[in-house]
């Protein structure tokens, strides 16, 4: 692990470098799903790309920006990619946006690393420990949700869900799934409520989710299986992410209703 942390920890750093280069000095064009994209994401996708494949080069690759799927040439291992991930933040001006890489190993996710550039926050797993900036982190110790439960979720919750009166916590959303299933997964919140993210958003900190002994599950309670999503189609539900008890709980408060023509 600690080769593959240092050549992470180095790949991300520079990434990170190349994508401030553009922070608050860029424009936007709109891709077909109505989502924003910038010549940072795809700058920083190809310096991902390129390096990943010189370093793994049997392995497949799926990345955000222009669908790239390459299969793996050999065994089962596939990298996901999402250069930027929180693009309306990085379009904004905010800090929570971050580059995140994952492996995924017979379908299920054995690794993750994201940074966040602007704060210079790494985090990251090798399956069965994570970390923040080289400390070792776990989950939320509480098992059961209180007045300083902190819910973070995407950005139309509005769209999708009622919250009901009865949920005692605060409720924040940065922006970005991977920045969220990073904080939840290392103890610094509590419950993740993601929308139909992809397998670029979801892979890195669900590896994070369960070396710490997380879940993230559908809201039909079931578990999410990522080889339904290895194609880059968006996950059927949302999902909450964190100790299964507080998923558990928060999904009692939670009303949601299917409307597929609403974006999210």
């Amino acid at each position: 692990m600690e080769s593959l942390e240092n050549f992470f920890r180095t790949l991300l750093e520079e990434a990170g470098r190349r994508a401030m280069s553009y922070f608050l000095r860029t424009t936007h064009e709109i891709k077909r799903d109505g989502s924003p994209v910038t010549a940072a994401d795809k700058a920083v996708q190809e310096y991902l790309v390129a390096a990943i494949m010189r370093k793994f080069p049997q392995d497949g690759i799926i990345a955000e920006e222009d669908e790239v799927l390459r299969s793996p040439r050999q065994g089962s291992r596939y990298w996901t990619i999402d250069p930027i991930d929180g693009t309306v933040s990085f379009m904004a001006g905010m800090a929570s946006w971050g580059i995140a890489v994952g492996l995924i190993e017979e379908d299920v996710p054995v690794a993750g690393f994201i940074y966040l550039p602007a704060t210079r926050d790494l985090f990251y797993s090798n399956g069965t420990h994570v970390w923040r900036n080289s400390q070792p982190r776990l989950l939320t110790t509480d098992r059961s949700l209180h007045t300083n439960t902190i819910l973070l979720t995407h950005a139309r919750p509005h769209q999708r869900y009622t919250l009901r009166r009865s949920f005692p916590g605060r409720v924040l959303s940065l922006g970005t799934a991977s920045a969220h299933l990073s904080l939840v997964a290392t103890g610094g919140a509590h419950v993740v409520l993601i929308g139909h993210d992809k397998v670029w958003d979801l892979a890195p900190g669900y590896a994070m989710l369960s070396a710490n002994g997380g879940v993230l599950r559908y809201l039909d309670g079931t578990d999410c299986d990522l080889s339904t999503l290895l194609d880059g189609r968006s996950a059927p539900l949302p999902m909450l992410g964190g100790p299964a008890s507080l998923v558990e709980e928060t999904l009692s408060h939670l009303d949601y209703w299917a409307i597929p023509s609403v974006a999210v």
